[in-house]
């Protein structure tokens, strides 16, 4: 595949190929998108740029994030940002709008862009998935974070939240709260680990069957949804405690038991964001450590800048930082 197969494929000039793969020069908006449709599905690096990509450095970083307005992904885009313009690098940031879409696309347009590696914040299970960060990692080193693919020119920074789910199932048990109800809503492979972990926990812990409810966000945000949902469940299945996938679940879980003049009960959210510390009362929350895992990350990427080669993968611990939606029961379990 060359740059003459590519304007053959899409019935233009080689010149007009240049032009599109430089980002210069007059070219129509629909000509470019047949360029790029082609050089997308047929994988086309041009080998000038391949070369070059081997023989220094553009001092760029491409970013991909699934859905930037998503407060648990804000976050680590601004301080990867921080962190990576700190050691003089510039962003090339991306937002992912679907989980479901492939990411070849948005990595070869970082690799068209000559970045010197790709940072993409989490990732789904699917065979697809895995070949595109391997296709992408052929190119330009790879770094994920708060995922895990594993392959040659990939590395990943991740938290163990499968361990941690599993864990919360166990304190809330011992609590002498054993019907969780586990709350999720995407099916990331963090997603993923954090389910697996609580149908660990129930099948160790607890002498209830797992119930576990995916709240399905048809366009309107996760709490008016998870209220809506858990206020349908009050009358179907018996739960004594809550956990969920992400603080917002949670918190409209909450609201759901008080607008139905229920009394609280314990319950567990996860990534320590801010909204834990605005609700009423405030929402214990598993913290993923989502900072640590930035600066790792950043700096697994130096390393590899130097020429090094660090570990493939790093994984840290969950911390629980306890509140008083969790607490109060604990002091009153004691008392």
């Amino acid at each position: 595949m060359n740059i003459y197969d590519v304007a053959c494929m899409a019935g233009v000039s080689t010149a007009t190929v240049s032009r599109v793969l430089n980002r210069s020069g007059p070219v129509s908006e629909a000509v470019r998108k047949r360029v790029e449709e082609v050089i997308i599905r047929e994988g086309y690096i041009p080998n000038a740029l391949a070369h070059s990509l081997n023989t220094k450095h553009s001092h760029t970083i491409g970013i991909i994030c699934p859905v930037i307005s998503d407060g648990n992904h804000a976050y680590p885009v601004a301080e990867l940002s921080r962190l990576l313009r700190a050691n003089g690098f510039e962003i090339l940031l991306i937002d992912a709008a679907s989980n479901d879409e492939s990411k070849r696309a948005y990595f070869v347009s970082l690799i068209n862009r000559q970045v010197d590696a790709a940072v993409v914040i989490g990732c789904s299970c699917t065979e697809q998935e895995q070949e595109d960060f391997r296709y992408a990692a052929r190119h330009i080193p790879v770094f994920l974070l708060n995922g895990r693919i594993e392959g040659d020119n990939l590395f990943c920074t991740l938290c163990d939240e499968k361990r941690a789910a599993c864990k919360m199932v166990r304190r809330l048990t011992e609590m002498g709260h054993d019907r969780v109800l586990y709350l999720y809503d995407s099916e990331t492979y963090s997603g993923h680990m954090k389910l697996n972990g609580y149908r660990e926990g129930m099948a160790l812990y607890a002498r209830s069957e797992p119930m576990e409810i995916q709240i399905h966000n048809q366009g309107g945000s996760s709490f008016g949804q998870t209220v809506e949902t858990v206020r349908q469940l009050l009358d179907q299945v018996s739960f004594n405690a809550v956990l969920s996938a992400d603080d917002s679940l949670a918190i409209g879980a909450a609201k759901a038991l008080q607008s139905a003049g229920l009394p609280p009960i314990p319950m567990i959210g996860f990534n320590n964001t801010i909204l834990s510390r605005c609700a009423t009362p405030e929402l214990a929350s598993v913290d993923n450590r989502m900072q640590q895992q930035c600066e790792l990350t950043v700096r697994t990427l130096l390393d590899v800048m130097d020429g090094k080669h660090p570990s493939p993968c790093l994984t840290l611990d969950a911390q629980l930082v306890e509140r008083t939606s969790l607490t109060a029961f604990s002091a009153a379990d004691k008392g």
